[in-house]
């Protein structure tokens, strides 16, 4: 009994979810409000039962310029991941929503070799798709948060806070760098306020030595 009252539950809210889908895709799709103008973003990732699995969000804008962005597709790899196998997925989402190809301005990807490959990858088919239905090569952006990894990996802390603390050593050096500080966010209405902070060189003096 508690088995098929649960089946049921699971049925029901499988139901509910596809309705709210099929009704977010005719608002975004349908004639009277369909997507112009777009770009894509594209991730693949392996679940835990190591299946790629592919999601493609949107952006786009409709006749009215009003700006949509969702999740336009999600579709399981089973085999390879090759730029081939991906590109299919993205191509049958594209002809599903009737979207053109030549309408596609801008593609976002991470850096993996089936993604950004030169000659085989997704953003290679999708640019050589675009230019074949007349539109430009559409603009290709590295995906943030792997921008964020490799700029982690290469910059460090101190080389982020340099200009920081320079620009802090400046205005706390002397009095008048400090007054004038606060006069421009005053007259510019700033939604900012001074901290206190003691600066090293706000000690500094003829009458003050450092060291033993």
């Amino acid at each position: 009994m508690r088995s098929n009252v649960t089946r049921h539950l699971v049925d029901t809210s499988g139901n509910r979810v596809k309705n709210i889908a099929e009704n977010i895709s005719s608002q975004l799709f349908d004639k009277n409000g369909h997507v112009e103008w777009f770009s894509l973003a594209l991730d693949e990732s392996t679940d835990v039962s190591d299946t790629a699995q592919v999601l493609i969000y949107i952006r786009g804008l409709d006749k009215i310029y009003e700006v949509h962005e969702e999740l336009l597709d999600m579709y399981s790899i089973h085999g390879t991941t090759t730029g081939r196998d991906i590109f299919k997925g993205v191509e049958m989402a594209i002809n599903q929503k009737n979207l053109r190809w030549k309408n596609l301005k801008c593609i976002t990807t991470d850096g993996g070799k089936n993604m950004s490959g030169k000659d085989k990858g997704v953003v290679a088919l999708v640019s050589k798709a675009v230019e074949n239905d007349g539109g430009s090569k559409p603009l290709v952006l590295h995906c943030i948060i792997h921008q964020q990894s490799l700029c982690g990996k290469c910059l460090d802390m101190s080389e982020v806070l340099k200009p920081v603390i320079s620009t802090v050593n400046f205005i706390r050096s002397f009095g008048l760098n400090h007054r004038q500080c606060i006069e421009e966010i005053g007259e510019n209405d700033l939604p900012y306020y001074t901290a206190e902070f003691s600066s090293m060189l706000a000690l500094r003096g003829p009458d003050v030595a450092f060291g033993p």
